[in-house]
């Protein structure tokens, strides 16, 4: 088996929502998306919205609260950290916790997306993306 995550699908309560906050982000909507679906190339993987209902239907099960993880964006600078968590805040997020120094090192904010999925920007030296844009981790720190 190959270790990989290629599709990361958040249940969503209004794809228009959604959409718009995603888009506002800079997310390019895949032409295979359809109205209860939407998908976003994310590197090698993909980031899909999936309306809550249908997804509950399909897993069995009762809809999740959002929490419990994070997605994350490492960033080349706290500048760019700082731009994004302002896009996003501008763009319909709610704020969780502004970016600032975290005791070990790392430069964080936190926000929520429009269903309250916790999105996680942040840079950390040794956590910084390459030119491709893939986070490589380091053989040591």
């Amino acid at each position: 088996m190959s270790n990989r995550v290629h599709l990361i699908t958040l249940g969503v309560k209004d794809m228009t929502v959604s959409r718009a906050y995603y888009e506002a982000m800079g997310w390019v909507i895949s032409p295979i998306s359809m109205d209860e679906m939407t998908f976003y190339q994310a590197g090698d993987q993909v980031l899909g919205l999936y309306l809550q209902d249908a997804l509950n239907h399909d897993t069995n099960l009762d809809a999740p609260k959002p929490g419990g993880i994070t997605l994350g964006m490492n960033m080349q600078s706290r500048e760019e950290v700082d731009a994004t968590y302002a896009q996003a805040l501008k763009a319909g997020a709610s704020e969780l916790k502004k970016p600032l120094e975290m005791p070990w090192g790392g430069y964080t904010g936190y926000v929520a997306d429009p269903d309250g999925h916790p999105w996680e920007f942040s840079h950390v030296a040794q956590l910084v993306p390459n030119g491709d844009g893939a986070l490589i981790l380091p053989e040591k720190l």
